[in-house]
């Protein structure tokens, strides 16, 4: 067995920036067992065989001849380099405790590990088929016994999810003085914007974006919002109609979809189809 060894990084300047820790993690107790004797139990993951027979590893064939030589006390030129990767990965364990282990995953400015244990270790949970990479991912099955957090990951969808909110909110504020445009988007979202107060326009519409902030944003910024609405609620109010996916005008079809129909209407050769829906939509009312 080849032991991991503790590594030091080959540039000891090492800046908070180059550092990122993942955890690898047991799943919650999915047992019988009571929750202070699973937590004692012993976990680990270990060898296992590909389809093809060999041994997952994680790291590509570059990467064990760049990281493993050191670790197996073998040049990457020596014909025995092979089997002892195989081997080396043959005896590799990850322990992993209750509250899970966290690994040391950056790298250098020159593209080496900051701890090449634990880099090691990172790839083959990775490439390991009883880990998942987010607990999002656990599913049903007794197969998927480990998963990874990544607080970096969390903190930049955090931070994705904040600046999305920030540009939803933008275009509510924008659309919120003018009145017309707040109909067409509340149209495309199914409701009647005669039945509804000023007040209760805005406050459906901050309901909206909170609910999906980005199905919000991209409706208030579609350049053909005007069109779209207007063929919603010409299909609300019957002036067109929909027979499957295509949307027809008495028997003209329009498009086999919402994006089509838009098309047919902006071209200016069926400028007076466009016309004529207008007239009726304007007539029903």
């Amino acid at each position: 067995m080849y032991p991991l060894p503790f590594f030091i990084p080959r540039n000891p300047l090492v800046t908070i920036d180059m550092s990122h820790i993942v955890t690898l993690n047991r799943r919650p107790n999915p047992t019988n067992l009571p929750d202070d004797i699973y937590t004692e139990a012993k976990r680990r993951i270990g060898s296992v065989y590909t389809g093809s027979g060999d041994i997952i590893r994680g790291l590509t064939f570059a990467e064990q001849r760049k990281l493993l030589p050191e670790v197996l006390g073998v040049s990457a030129e020596d014909p025995n380099f092979g089997r002892a990767c195989k081997d080396y990965y043959l005896n590799l364990t990850v322990e992993i405790p209750m509250g899970g282990v966290d690994l040391e995953i950056g790298v250098d400015e020159e593209g080496y590990p900051l701890n090449r244990a634990d880099f090691i270790r990172y790839k083959f949970a990775l490439a390991h088929p009883y880990v998942v990479q987010d607990e999002e991912d656990l599913s049903a099955s007794k197969k998927h016994q480990y998963y990874l957090s990544d607080n970096r990951r969390e903190l930049k969808q955090a931070k994705m999810g904040l600046d999305l909110r920030k540009s939803a909110y933008k275009e509510y504020i924008k659309l919120s003085d003018n009145s017309d445009r707040m109909d067409k988007v509340l149209i495309i979202y199914g409701y009647k914007p005669k039945d509804l107060k000023a007040e209760e326009k805005e406050l459906q519409l901050e309901e909206l974006l909170e609910d999906n902030p980005q199905y919000f944003l991209d409706i208030v910024t579609d350049k053909n919002l005007d069109l779209t609405s207007l063929i919603n609620e010409c299909l609300t109010t019957e002036v067109l109609r929909k027979v499957g996916n295509t949307i027809l005008d008495g028997d003209v079809s329009l498009g086999d979809s919402m994006e089509a129909a838009i098309l047919f209407l902006k071209d200016k050769k069926n400028s007076n189809v466009l016309t004529s829906i207008k007239a009726k939509l304007k007539a029903y009312a």
